[in-house]
């Protein structure tokens, strides 16, 4: 199970001051960058597009950093490596 998303930078929570990462908005091509990558180094077994929270245009994260997705999840199989 994994997530991933951009750090575009260090800086002040947007809802509470404390020193905090900033992500970039788009997190779906964040997801699509790490997915892609792993089937260009032939490290995946099968991939799949399920329904994840739904689409948002207008979130924010725990930091108060906006975001938007499409809400889907892609399940990534790894290969076993021997």
């Amino acid at each position: 199970l994994g997530a991933a998303s951009f750090d575009r930078g260090v800086g002040l929570s947007h809802d509470t001051g404390a020193i905090t990462h900033h992500i970039g908005p788009d997190i779906d091509a964040e997801r699509d960058f790490l997915i892609g990558d792993l089937k260009a180094a032939g490290l995946l077994t099968s991939t799949s597009e399920i329904p994840g929270i739904g689409a948002t245009r207008t979130g924010r994260n725990g930091g108060g950093d906006p975001y938007f997705t499409d809400g889907m999840a892609v399940i990534g199989v790894l290969k076993t490596l021997q």
